[in-house]
């Protein structure tokens, strides 16, 4: 990762023109079971976009034919153009193949297995037109909702900064950029930019991405649930756990060193670091990952009906890492008072 400069001030936030300039590409890998909710989500918003790009990464089920039969009956006005990667190259191939298919002047992603609030586009559309920042948007995404495999919300998904200063602090500490993938929106030319998706950080391709795109201009979420984010198992976040970690770590490491001025540290190097630590800094560390692994797949399989296995994984959580069990707990219990509370002042 190269040092970013920082981004010019005095520059109000690009627009897209209207909602039909924004190309929205959907990367996918044998979920027929599952594609049909975000494109149905997708052709339903309030502004609809211009066109879908399906890019497949080598899907050996019905996907393709079921993305033909879809654009051709339940479409309506959005043009669904269909791309097949040759072979299984990865999510990061699918995203940038998408991407160059793409006619769009503005680029908005979703995966296959999410599902868009029917005013997203509408919504973001408005913030950005009301963006009175002394710096441009980059990349604009939302908060959202977590849910089951069944579309049930089982907690907020909430993350990332919401403010200016919120991208400041992240940028002048060297954090990373916390964005839910499937609510961004962002401008093709800043994308070309920063150079499209990297496999530099492997499963960490997207923290990559947004602190890069974080030197084109403000990184920033509009704080409104527009995004239902789907928790299953099998699902790329569980499936590429470690790897992930390991660069986000990474990521992390050159973000400090970009603020200090130095140079980025490469993979090999960077696991020869990790290694080199002393044994009591590796113990606590594959602990903490332990209990977040735990954690993750715990929560998981309890929100889809697998309570016995759910159970087992949420108690080793608990002896690896019990504060970040006690925070999700606790998410999760205001989250069902929240939508409790909700349902009693609609019903009043």
């Amino acid at each position: 990762m190269t040092t970013s400069p920082e981004p010019p001030a005095g520059h109000a936030s690009s627009v897209p023109a209207d909602a039909a300039s924004i190309s929205v590409v959907v990367p996918t890998f044998n979920d027929v079971g599952r594609i049909g909710d975000a494109l149905t989500s997708i052709v339903a918003q309030t502004l609809p976009p211009g066109e879908i790009v399906v890019a497949d990464d080598g899907s050996q089920d019905a996907t393709e034919q079921f993305v033909h039969d879809f654009a051709a009956r339940q479409a309506g006005g959005v043009a669904i153009h269909y791309v097949r990667l040759p072979g299984h190259s990865g999510v990061v191939a699918a995203r940038n193949a998408g991407i160059a298919a793409a006619r769009g002047e503005w680029i908005a992603e979703c995966d296959s297995d999410d599902v868009w609030a029917l005013t997203k586009l509408e919504r973001q559309l408005q913030f950005l037109r009301a963006w009175n920042g002394s710096r441009r948007i980059a990349l604009l995404g939302t908060h959202g909702h977590n849910m089951n495999d069944a579309k049930k919300v089982v907690s907020p998904a909430v993350m990332g900064p919401t403010s200016e200063a919120d991208y400041d602090s992240v940028r002048q500490t060297g954090g990373i950029f916390y964005v839910i993938h499937s609510s961004v929106l962002f401008a093709r030319s800043d994308f070309d930019a920063v150079g499209g998706y990297s496999t530099d950080y492997g499963a960490a391709d997207e923290f990559d991405f947004f602190c890069r795109m974080a030197g084109q201009g403000v990184v920033i979420n509009l704080p409104e649930p527009l995004v239902y984010y789907r928790k299953r198992a099998g699902s790329m976040q569980l499936d590429s756990f470690w790897d992930k970690q390991q660069g986000a770590w990474r990521v992390a490491e050159n973000q400090r060193r970009r603020v200090a001025g130095r140079d980025p540290i490469g993979p090999e190097e960077f696991a020869a670091q990790l290694a080199s630590a002393p044994p009591w800094e590796r113990f606590t560390r594959a602990k903490k990952v332990w209990g977040m692994y735990y954690y993750r797949v715990g929560a998981t399989d309890m929100v889809n009906g697998r309570r016995l296995r759910g159970g087992w994984e949420l108690l080793l959580a608990s002896l690896l890492d019990g504060p970040r069990l006690r925070a999700g707990v606790r998410n999760m219990v205001r989250a069902r008072l929240s939508r409790v509370a909700r349902s009693q002042g609609a019903s009043a």
